[in-house]
């Protein structure tokens, strides 16, 4: 120990009474390195005396963790003279540690001879805080502005809620974050997991969707937000069955931060969950953040649902242009087939008519027929034309099959329950009757005078199976290897608008063709 005695002699008087009254922390060191004297301000904050004041152990006021490089700096200072500037923590009387900013100056005499060491403790803790303060502002601020960024420039949902849920934990310190996105299904309104950060989505996968409890009805209400610093002691937890707070195995939660995220049109699109196995992690400029980053994740979400909105409508219709100009390039070849078949009737009404009253009476019901059959087909492409209407099956077999056939008793066999078919179901299956018919009249059993077709029709579970059986036409050798324009567009009508398919089976005795389609299809 150095008497207060020894100190004064080695200090100036008037040096050591000036800096006595220092505000910093100022203190003294013989050539060694150890402290031999302190002024008031130093000795108040480590609780020392005048005569204890070399009894400071390093070890007591640095923190361990910095106090090697604490040493490593003075070992150097001492060793070669120089000037010594550090700032590190240093333990008060009250056990609390302060940043400090310490400079250490050799003081020589005449000889250049270091007579003692004198330093300053600057406390900037304030300043250190503020700085930190700052800096993690700077980086909050950065991690915002490109998440605001990079949602703008995202249309695809599960990347941007993946961004924010990202976002969330990153800003919060959150040791885990997951986005329930808002889905309605039948059974009323579910939530779907989307997203999961800071854990595998495995942890997520085994438990059931969150319900609408205390817990988590503010959320997914959209009524308010949910911060907790311990949710399992939080008076809204633990209240419903069957698990009474969380399933075992589920990951431990204490702090809970929980937001809606809100469209602009006050839909309720999900909520973004926080939790952290510790208590006490989020605090409101926590949630603050996190509501900033809910308002950028609504506007991603609504961005995301227009642009899948649009590019549905496009594909719509562009698939529906496509639909008109194929029925468009169909109808133009229909009624070229109109005329053909116009002059084939005229010609055979004229073999079988014995005189030119019956002729033009019987060739008039043809042609009418023919017209009813062509106005099915018109209203698909006329959409300024279309009024509502109903029929039957059997009523448009009847319709479109009359300009093919002579005598209805001996030509043609209908059987089927009454099904109702609507305006879209009625058009689709007249191309697809007369394209039979058609073809037949061309090449089946309706071009031959003893011909005859077969048709019934039953339901099995929510379809109609059509059979088309034709009997006494000309014989079939094998399968035809060339398909037309008309069987191609029969199929498209089948499977594109009635929902269900055609299939073809060639006997040499002659054709049998089954329809199924889907009766909601047919209705519709």
């Amino acid at each position: 120990m150095v008497s207060p005695s020894a100190q004064q002699s080695i200090l100036p008087a008037d040096f050591a009474a000036m800096a006595e009254l220092l505000p910093d922390l100022a203190w003294a060191a013989n050539p060694r390195g150890r402290v031999i004297w302190g002024n008031q301000r130093w000795r108040e904050y480590f609780g020392a005396t005048p005569e204890t004041i070399g009894d400071n152990d390093w070890n007591s006021i640095h923190d361990p963790e910095i106090l090697p490089e604490v040493a490593r700096i003075w070992t150097h200072a001492l060793t070669t003279g120089e000037p010594a500037e550090m700032a590190f923590p240093l333990r008060g009387a009250d056990g609390i540690y302060r940043v400090f900013l310490t400079r250490a100056r050799p003081m020589r005499n005449a000889n250049g001879e270091i007579v003692f060491w004198f330093g300053v403790n600057t406390d900037v803790g304030e300043l250190h805080a503020a700085t930190a303060a700052l800096a993690e502002q700077k980086r909050l601020l950065e991690i915002l502005n490109r998440t605001a960024a990079s949602i703008a420039s995202e249309l695809d949902l599960e990347r941007v809620l993946q961004t924010v849920t990202d976002v969330g934990v990153q800003i919060t310190g959150a040791a885990f974050g997951a986005f329930f996105y808002n889905v309605l299904t039948d059974a009323g309104l579910a939530y779907q997991l989307y997203t999961i950060s800071g854990v595998p989505r495995a942890n997520f996968e085994k438990f059931p969707m969150p319900r609408a409890t205390q817990v988590f009805a503010p959320t997914f209400d959209g009524t308010g937000i949910v911060r907790s610093d311990d949710i399992t002691v939080d008076p809204r937890y633990g209240h419903n069955a069957p698990f009474k707070g969380m399933p075992e195995g589920h990951l431990p939660v204490r702090s809970y931060l929980a937001v809606p995220i809100i469209s602009r049109s006050g839909e309720v699109l999900g909520g973004l969950l926080l939790g952290h196995p510790e208590p006490n992690i989020f605090t409101a400029s926590h949630e603050q953040l996190v509501v900033g980053i809910a308002a950028q994740a609504a506007i991603g979400i609504d961005n995301s649902r227009l642009y899948d909105k649009a590019q549905r409508e496009i594909a719509e219709r562009r698939q529906a242009e496509e639909d008109r100009l194929v029925i468009m390039r169909e109808l133009n070849h229909r009624v070229k087939n109109l005329f053909a078949i116009s002059v084939g009737m005229v010609t055979m009404t004229a073999r079988t008519s014995s005189s030119t009253q019956e002729m033009a009476g019987t060739l008039s019901g043809r042609l009418r027929a023919l017209a009813h059959a062509h106005q099915l087909i018109r209203p698909s492409v006329a959409s300024d034309d279309q009024r509502p209407m109903q029929t039957s099956i059997a009523a448009l077999i009847d319709r479109i099959l009359a300009p093919h056939i002579t005598d209805r008793a001996r030509q043609l066999e209908v059987s089927g329950p009454d099904i109702p078919v609507g305006p879209n179901g009625a058009t689709s299956l007249a191309l697809v009757l007369h394209e039979l018919a058609t073809n037949a009249a061309k090449y089946g059993a309706l071009s031959e005078s003893d011909g005859r077709v077969s048709i019934a029709w039953k339901i099995e579970g929510q379809a109609v199976m059509l059979d088309w059986i034709e009997r006494g036409g000309p014989a079939i050798a094998e399968q035809p290897q060339r398909k037309g324009f008309g069987t191609d567009l029969a199929l498209m009508s089948a499977k594109g608008q009635l929902g269900g398919a055609i299939t073809h089976t060639w006997n040499s005795v002659g054709a049998e063709i089954q329809l199924r389609a889907s009766i909601e299809r047919l209705s519709s």
